[in-house]
């Protein structure tokens, strides 16, 4: 089979490459078990993923609100709507 008859130094190349990659996505895997949980999502289903996909897949996970977060983010809303009311009196009068 052409794909598998290349010369050693090829071979080892290729090789070393992958298993490059696979490290990189083994220690983001770990740290998407870890970071799962916090942001309400199951850590095998992340770890897995981020395992197979790499980086995709982890930044996809950091995309999801904590739920800190969205408290956080529904206060400020809250705020601007209150600022946005304020003013809209004030022209009214």
């Amino acid at each position: 089979f052409p794909l598998t008859n290349l010369p050693d130094p090829l071979r080892g190349a290729l090789q070393g490459g992958l298993a490059t990659v696979y490290l990189v996505n083994a220690v983001l895997a770990v740290l998407a078990a870890i970071s799962a949980p916090s942001r309400n999502q199951p850590s095998l289903l992340w770890g897995a993923k981020t395992f197979a996909v790499g980086g995709i897949a982890y930044d996809q996970l950091m995309q999801i609100p904590t739920p800190e977060e969205l408290v956080e983010r529904g206060r400020k809303e809250e705020e601007a709507i209150k600022l946005r009311s304020g003013r809209r009196g004030r022209r009214q009068k």
